[in-house]
Formats: C-alpha cells, structure tokens, sequence
C-alpha cells in the first residue's frame, strides 16, 4: 500500500534543504475558500465563505485517501484523487460529482485551470498532464522530465510548479515549451505554488521553519521568509487581497494580506486534516 501523502510531506520536511488550483479571483468578500481533508475512510472536499463563515465541511466525499488538490472555475470544482490516478469534477453546488472525471495518472498532487485546460502534477513520474476543460485529450506527458513535480498553478501565459527536494520553482509557457526547472531557487522544500498579477507565491513545507515565500511574477527578488511561523504549510491559494495557505500541522488556515501584514495563522480552525486549498469568486 501506498504511504499517505501526509506520511510522505513529513518525511520530506525532514530532508536537509536550502535555506506551492485556482489563483487568484475571488473579489473582496465574495467567494469560498475550498480545502481538501485527508481521511480515513475517504477524504473530503470542504469549502466555507471568504471571510471564514458558513463552513460546509462534508461539501463533497471522495473516493481517495488523501486528496491531495482542489481547484476551481466558475462552474465546476476538481480535485486529484491522489491513491486512485484520477481527477475528479463535481458542479460548484456539490452534485454531478464524478470520481473518474481524468483518468491515468500515476499519483496527481498539485492541480490548476484556466480557461482552457485542466493541468496536474504527477510526482511519480515526474510529468505535469493537461485535459481539455471537458475531460478530453489528455496528455499525461504534456511536460515531462519534471523534478518531483508537487503543487501547481497557472495565469494568462505560464504554468509553474513546485519541485520540493530541487528547493526551486519551475515555470513553461502554457503550450509546454520554454521548460525552466530553475526558475526560482532557493525556494526551500518547495510544496505548493500559487500566482497573481504581480508575484509568485510559494509554500516552503520544512518542519518547524515552514514559510510563504514570495517573488516577482519575473523571478526576481525572491523571499524565502516573506510570511513565517506557518506550522508545515502545504495548500496556497490567493486572491485580489488576501493570500492563504494550509497549516497541515495545526489543522488549520493561515491568511494575510498581500504585503505580508495581518498574519493570521488559525483564521480558520475548523479544518479537519486539511491538505489542498483553492479560492473562487462563486
């Protein structure tokens, strides 16, 4: 049996390192947070107002052990189902879920969409795939050659990614070429990616020094510490205001404004194991 990924993240942070769903979007009081849970039995999908309000913590029952990833659109939410190797799509009012909605992955992490496309991680081999919005043409090598790819995020022209021993941020074009491995170093033990107009933000899961790290939307003036005390972050997710991220090892939401002021590392406390973490304007 597989180990969890929790399991997995715990053992990573271990690892000496050098010393990151949807993006963006949700307008300044409107909207949901949505998180993933580990189980057992089976995982959940979560959501609550963006303001931390009207929790809706059984939203969606999947079918994996540990789901890894949210995202969402302005009609659908996806998760990875990350034991089975598939993708799975319900309507935002939680009906319609389908489990098998992508299929063929190894073991899908990190997840993202656009206007176009849904794209995912695969740590196992190494790849980051990519669907038509519909579930169709699926490429499970869109960009391959990949260091254990882990969370992902994508905006009008790139896609990015965290590779988590490498300690850097990867970034291609949305059509997969212009593959940079390096595009950010010294991000840590890169886990989670998230970006928005001007930066890119990532989660740096070390045990007892996790961070949210911040660059700008170029690369440039990288910060490994530009938010601390997070307690193993993992999910990352940011809006037109408010960054936010998933403290794995205090079971709750951590929230701040853009400049890195307001930290609130329990602005939610009613996550129960949450791993995944996205935000929408519906």
């Amino acid at each position: 049996m597989r180990a969890s990924i929790r399991a997995i993240a715990a053992a990573a942070a271990a690892v000496s390192v050098l010393l990151v769903p949807v993006t963006g979007g949700a307008a300044a009081g409107a909207g949901h947070i949505y998180w993933t849970n580990e189980g057992p039995p089976t995982g959940t999908i979560s959501r609550a107002n963006v303001d931390g309000t009207g929790g809706e913590l059984g939203y969606i029952s999947t079918s994996s052990l540990d789901p890894w990833a949210v995202a969402v659109d302005a009609n659908y939410v996806y998760w990875t189902n990350s034991f089975d190797g598939t993708i799975g799509r319900a309507n935002l009012d939680g009906t319609g879920v389908n489990q098998t909605f992508i299929t063929g992955a190894t073991s899908p992490l990190g997840l993202a969409v656009d206007s176009a496309h849904v794209y995912w991680s695969d740590i196992s081999t190494g790849t980051i795939g990519r669907a038509n919005l519909d579930g169709t043409g699926v490429d499970q090598t869109f960009i391959s050659g990949v260091n254990r790819p882990r969370g992902i995020a994508v905006d009008a022209g790139h896609i990015y990614w965290a590779n988590d021993v490498a300690s850097t941020i990867g970034r291609a074009n949305l059509d997969g070429t212009g593959v940079d491995q390096k595009f950010i170093q010294r991000a840590g033990l890169a886990v989670n990616v998230a970006v928005d107009a001007t930066h890119v933000y990532w989660a740096n899961g070390a045990r007892g020094r996790g961070t949210i790290g911040r660059a700008n939307i170029d690369g440039t003036r990288a910060k490994l510490s530009f938010i601390g005390g997070t307690s193993s972050p993992n999910g990352l997710a940011v809006d037109s205001i408010h960054v936010y991220w998933v403290n794995i090892f205090s079971h709750s939401i951590g929230r701040a404004n853009l400049d890195g002021t307001g930290v609130t590392q329990s602005f939610m406390a009613i996550a129960n194991s949450p791993l995944g973490l996205a935000v929408g304007a519906a």
